[in-house]
């Protein structure tokens, strides 16, 4: 039986035979050596390159500019404070008591001598009538006192006359006495001569004897007038004495009364100034204790359109200060508005906070327009000096300070000791002059010199990748231009 045969699996098994060249695998290997050969040393060069470059750039000194100009620099003391009224009083309460009523209250407006405020006057009333009782009693016992005292000097005056009346007794029976003895001096001669008789002689010898009794009896009524009249003086004295106390005890009654009117009257508070009540600081009813200080009823800002700013100026700052220099200063209340002022006082009192001492500087302030309210927080600027027309450099250009490497570059050198010198760029080179340095506002600082040029390009930052000035300054300013040194 014959079998077909299918021309596809007859071809199947068909083998076609491929030339292969001689030796393909060195030829290959060859050629990714070579790759990698090449890519080594781009590697290799690259890193020669940026070697070689980064030795440059920490070489190189690349320098920022700013145009010198021409203007006024202002040189001021920055402080803080707050605004206060000018004449700021308190009115309190100098008796205690009850409030019974109130006549004024925030922002009210009061004149001197209104009535603002009434401490209930029951009790203090009560005062003034037991004083005026006790003025009435003292006055009676006055009127007794001055009575008595006359009644003395009447009885004195009295016990004079009869001590006068009985000293003329006294003289007349003196008189009569010493006559009594005369005629019984001449009987007694005559009745020793036998001349009188014995009873005449007796008789004289009486009346003599009486005439002396009289005259001392008579002594004795004058020696009692006289002791009469001591004690009539003592009870004068004594009556005096007694005026005097009742005197005393009158007066001090009156002041008494005195000081209970006062107290009453100190129960109607009245304003002291005219003004504007800034503070109310006790309410109807409220109890008032003033024992020991007078409490605070009502603050009266005297006049609002006349403010002072209180600074605190550091004691570093304070000697540039003098009264007249001008000042600005803003409020956080108005932002956008710069009030004007002027020093009228440094007070010396120190003022010592945390170890830091600062002193008061007072600067007056209109405020015709009533913005300005007491207790505002300022932030101030007090001019100390100014100079018109004057050089002036950005103040970075104060805090460069190149080192003597950078200079070398440039050809230039380091400014002597206790020298100042700037670095001018001019037709691209730097050039350094020496300068004075002025008055600064913060910003700019005023210098003198006889080489600057209004125009010249004022170095104000000298930088390198290797080394950096000690400060620096902002990243651009108007004008400026930023340079660097040719590579070498």
């Amino acid at each position: 039986m014959a079998t077909a045969v299918d021309p596809i699996r007859e071809k199947a098994p068909i083998v076609i035979p491929i030339a292969v060249p001689a030796k393909p695998v060195p030829v290959l290997r060859n050629y990714h050596w070579a790759r990698w050969a090449l890519a080594i040393g781009m590697v290799v060069a690259i890193a020669i390159v940026w070697e070689v470059w980064r030795t440059h750039a920490q070489n190189a000194v690349t320098y920022q500019t700013a145009p010198l100009e021409r203007g006024t620099v202002q040189a001021s003391v920055t402080a803080t404070g707050s605004v206060n009224a000018v004449v700021d009083v308190q009115v309190g309460s100098q008796v205690s008591g009850n409030i019974k009523a109130l006549y004024a209250d925030f922002n009210t407006k009061v004149t001197k001598g209104q009535l603002v405020a009434l401490i209930d006057p029951a009790v203090f009333q009560t005062q003034v009538d037991q004083a005026q009782a006790s003025r009435s009693s003292a006055l009676s016992a006055v009127a007794t006192a001055a009575a008595q005292v006359q009644k003395a000097n009447s009885d004195l005056s009295g016990t004079m006359a009869g001590a006068r009346s009985a000293a003329s007794v006294m003289a007349k029976d003196s008189a009569v006495a010493v006559n009594a003895q005369a005629q019984y001096g001449r009987l007694d001669s005559l009745f020793n001569d036998g001349i009188t008789s014995k009873q005449d002689h007796e008789a004289a010898k009486a009346s003599t004897d009486a005439a002396t009794a009289q005259v001392a009896a008579d002594q004795a009524l004058v020696d009692e007038s006289k002791q009469t009249i001591q004690s009539a003086q003592d009870q004068v004295t004594v009556t005096k004495t007694q005026l005097g106390s009742a005197k005393g005890l009158e007066s001090q009654a009156s002041a008494t009364l005195a000081q209970a009117n006062l107290n009453l009257a100190h129960t109607r508070i009245t304003a002291p100034v005219d003004g504007t009540v800034i503070a109310r600081r006790m309410d109807v009813g409220q109890t008032v204790a003033a024992s020991f200080a007078a409490p605070t009823v009502f603050e009266i800002a005297q006049d609002l359109t006349k403010m002072q700013l209180d600074t605190n100026v550091d004691e570093s700052d304070v000697g540039n200060i003098q009264v007249g220099q001008n000042a600005t200063f803003s409020v956080d209340a108005y932002p956008t508005i710069t009030f004007q002022g002027q020093v009228t006082a440094v007070r010396k009192a120190p003022i010592i906070t945390t170890n830091v001492v600062t002193y008061d500087v007072v600067i007056a302030v209109s405020n015709p327009d009533l913005k300005l309210f007491p207790g505002m927080t300022a932030n101030a600027h007090i001019l100390t000096a100014k100079l018109n027309d004057t050089f002036k450099v950005p103040n970075a250009v104060l805090r460069i300070h190149p080192s003597a490497t950078m200079l070398k570059q440039f050809g230039l050198s380091a400014a002597p000791a206790g020298k100042q010198q700037v670095y001018v760029l001019r037709n691209g080179k730097l050039k350094a002059i020496p300068v004075e340095f002025g008055i600064s506002d913060g910003q700019f600082t005023a210098v003198s010199a006889n080489g600057l040029q209004a125009g010249d390009q004022i170095v104000q930052r000298f930088s390198s990748a290797a080394a950096s000035t000690a400060a620096s300054a902002p990243s651009s300013a108007p004008g400026g231009s930023t340079g660097r040194t040719p590579r070498l």
